[in-house]
């Protein structure tokens, strides 16, 4: 007798997936996002960091005192204003256009962490295994699945006319639930020669200030300045 083999369905991989994540409904109703990174006890790891997400056009990221040579540093993007804004030791406050290399970030800031979101549908294209390539924002991503079909690995494939040093590469360990959605304990992000590895902490839906996003970052404001009216 023989039995016909059926490769998987993308589609239906990538339901599991954001099953496993918390759900659509829960994943669509992510507004925005803290992301609290301290140093990993290990070698190569990140200064202590703070994300800030506001989906689906705004972040900032503030690192502290480190081993790079960009820390600590202070960076805003906005693109509803096409605009972004930065506060670097040593580098004189400067402001400017949003980059391809920004618009790419506040696309993988939501395929990292929630897969899906209410302005980001990524599109499933093909699945080997537990290895799920989809299409989002105009970029290719692979997603390696663990056993409970959470995202252990998070590629960003190089776009074309573009070096392989471009790809984003993300390990995503030690899932735990916060405020209904799961999310790394542990994340290392590896882009061209850096590497960093964090022990990771989040506040789901942080409330924000809107207007923080229209003025100068300043590190004297510290870690968290969208917090502040």
């Amino acid at each position: 007798m023989v039995v016909a083999a059926y490769a998987a369905d993308p589609q239906q991989v990538w339901e599991q997936a954001l099953k496993a994540k918390g759900g659509r409904e829960r994943l669509h109703g992510v507004h925005s996002l803290a992301i609290f990174l301290k140093p990993a006890q290990v070698n190569l790891a990140g200064p202590p960091t703070t994300w800030f997400c506001g989906f689906p056009d705004r972040y900032f990221e503030f690192e502290g005192r480190g081993s790079g040579p960009d820390s600590p540093r202070a960076i805003m993007v906005n693109e509803t204003i096409g605009r972004v804004a930065m506060d670097a030791m040593g580098i004189p406050r400067a402001q400017g256009p949003l980059t391809e290399a920004h618009r790419e970030r506040l696309t993988l800031n939501q395929v990292v962490f929630l897969l899906e979101s209410a302005w980001l549908e990524p599109h499933p294209v093909t699945v080997k295994g537990k290895v799920l390539t989809v299409e989002a924002g105009g970029r290719t991503f692979r997603l390696y699945l663990n056993r409970e079909d959470l995202p252990e690995r998070v590629q960003a494939l190089p776009a074309k006319g573009r070096e392989p040093k471009n790809l984003y590469d993300y390990r995503l360990e030690h899932y735990r639930e916060v405020q209904g959605v799961q999310l790394p304990a542990r994340l290392t992000w590896i882009s061209g020669m850096r590497q960093w590895t964090w022990d990771a902490d989040y506040e789901v839906d942080a409330k924000y200030n809107p207007k923080f996003f229209e003025r100068m970052p300043d590190l004297a404001d510290g870690p968290e300045p969208w917090r502040k009216p």
